[in-house]
């Protein structure tokens, strides 16, 4: 059976008064050979009200099978980026490597930067198989990561698990994007989304009942196999294969890659973590080690933005990060947003748990728990936008009451002491995942309509890295921020301590240095890290006014008019 595919330009407006370009897409008629989707483009044909909706050609059974393949990636690749949260402490106690700690979540956010290159490969090679490849990674540094025998070997497995999880979820969003018409696609996002804020909060959940199993903590990274496994034969069969350029080889394809900008950027993001993650841990501030990575950090930086501009060797179309097709000001504000929601929700998914392991006494599994307000608030407001928001065609008052959110949560999350009681952070958290679910999941959606048909692929990708390059952030800054503040302020409390045992301290309460501690010395030591956790919160707050600020520029038009048209 064949299936071909004819792309043409989706109806959209450019929101800064431009001219919108409009036809019909349409998904495959099948024919008789071959097995893959092929894109051409149909001849363009004006928009009208008369015009039929667009249709889905996967549908029934096979859509659900296909789509829930998604998901369970998704899902996976969400689960994997947080369950290390409750992991930590078994995994220090394994290998006696506090000065590492760091090191364990941002390894696998590090592996997630190579989503911009990934996400433009899915604009040249066949998706589908492009996507069970990335899988197969994820997996292998699953593996890897569960025989680990030494900390680094854990770090190496988390970086590749992150190379695969990130190509896993920018082919899914890319799946989703392509197969889906304007007015439902918002919905289908939101599933993507929600699934991945519950695989983000049952991450530390899982993680801990396998730290306190006889699992041990090696099973909170083999449990993707199993999963996997169930799932691939409907990857493989139901998914189609769809092939972007069919009229290229792959040496040609290969050949027209931006490899130099790919080499700048990982460079310059490897840089930016260990810049941050080894800050005042690893690194004094002024070492010299220390200010050659930040010095790194800002000379690629500079170098990614001249190869961005000049494209030297490559064609616009072929630059990694295409700005070329970002000829709104909307195209430039919502990657930023998205970043902004990303970064406020990894802040709250990593310190509530250890919050409440120290403040209330929680096992991981227990502090895990304590993170249901945030996500049954996540979800429904990220289903609530995927309903109403294509119905009442307006996305900016999403994003300006999602960012007012987050910033009254973050703000009552910055008066937290160790007295507070979980009624109270409950509510705080609550707010947060309102404000997520408010706007986590409209980005894509949005950026998909409003660019240009040709350039939904990049869209998508750069939607996607924003989020990533948010939570590497978060995750950099928070830990800095915490661990420098958290040993600074145990030092002064437990003088006759070594820096290791101080390290290990600020893991949890499961460790045998916490556990010897008398009662009052215990107690400063929550008093220390609960002030820490209090002020790690102050990014949210910042990054999320910031984008309450933004989110007035977004136009105040109807993308939406009618199910299956955007706005003309």
């Amino acid at each position: 059976m064949t299936v071909e595919r004819n792309t043409a330009d989706v109806g959209h407006e450019k929101l800064q008064g431009e001219e919108r370009r409009t036809s019909e897409t349409t998904l495959p008629a099948e024919e008789e050979n071959g097995k893959e989707i092929a894109e051409t483009p149909k001849s363009q044909t004006p928009s009208d009200d008369s015009a039929p909706p667009q249709k889905r050609s996967i549908t029934g059974l096979k859509w659900a099978l296909a789509y829930a393949s998604v998901l369970s990636t998704v899902f996976l690749f969400a689960l994997d980026g947080t369950i290390v949260a409750a992991l930590q402490p078994s995994i220090v106690e394994t290998f006696k490597t506090e000065s590492d700690l760091s090191w364990i979540g941002v390894s696998f956010m590090l592996g997630d930067t190579a989503i911009l290159p990934l996400g433009k490969a899915f604009g040249k090679f066949n998706i589908k198989w492009l996507f069970i490849s990335c899988l197969f990674i994820f997996e292998v540094g699953s593996a890897v990561c569960g025989a680990a025998p030494t900390m680094d070997a854990l770090i190496v497995g988390r970086v590749i698990a992150g190379v695969g999880g990130c190509g896993v979820y920018v082919g899914g969003l890319t799946f989703v994007a392509l197969l889906t018409t304007d007015h439902e696609r918002p919905l289908y996002l939101a599933g993507i989304y929600c699934i991945w804020g519950i695989g983000c909060v049952l991450g530390p959940i899982i993680g801990g009942a396998f730290a306190q199993s006889s699992a041990t903590w090696r099973w909170g990274f083999y449990i993707n196999l199993p999963i996997a496994a169930v799932f691939a034969p409907a990857q493989l069969f139901c998914l189609p294969a769809i092939r972007p350029q069919p009229d290229k080889s792959f040496m040609e394809r290969i050949r027209s890659l931006d490899w130099i900008g790919t080499i700048v950027f990982l460079a310059g993001a490897t840089c930016f973590s260990m810049a941050l993650s080894f800050g005042g841990t690893e690194y004094a501030w002024s070492s010299g080690s220390e200010i050659a990575l930040l010095v790194m950090t800002g000379v690629l930086f500079i170098a990614f933005v001249l190869a961005t501009i000049f494209h030297p060797g490559v064609v616009a179309e072929n630059k990694l990060l295409p700005v070329g097709f970002m000829r709104t000001a909307d195209l430039i504000t919502l990657p930023i947003q998205s970043a902004i929601v990303a970064g406020a929700m990894y802040t709250s998914i990593y310190y509530v748990p250890l919050l409440f392991q120290f403040t209330k006494s929680d096992s991981a599994l227990e502090g895990g728990v304590r993170m249901l307000p945030l996500i049954c608030a996540l979800v429904f407001f990220a289903l609530l936008n995927a309903t109403f928001m294509p119905k009442l065609g307006y996305y900016m008052p999403w994003y300006v009451f999602g960012n007012a959110a987050v910033i009254v949560g973050s703000a009552l999350m910055f008066t937290i002491n160790s007295k507070t009681s979980a009624a109270h952070v409950y509510g705080y958290t609550f707010l947060i995942g309102v404000g997520v679910g408010c706007f986590q999941s409209a980005g894509v959606a949005v950026a998909s309509a409003i660019a240009a048909p040709a350039d939904v692929n990049n869209a998508v990708s750069l939607m996607t890295i924003a989020q990533i390059c948010g939570v590497l952030a978060s995750l950099c800054v928070d830990g800095a921020v915490f661990q420098n503040l958290a040993i600074s302020k145990i030092s002064s409390v437990l003088p006759g301590y070594s820096e290791s045992d101080i390290s290990s301290l600020t893991a949890g309460t499961s460790g045998s240095v916490y556990q010897n501690l008398t009662s009052a010395q215990q107690s400063a030591v929550v008093d220390a890290v609960s002030d820490s956790i209090r002020r790690v919160f102050l990014y949210p707050l910042a990054v999320s006014a910031s984008g309450f600020l933004l989110s007035f520029t977004l136009s105040r038009r109807k993308l939406y008019l009618a199910e299956g048209k955007v706005a003309k």
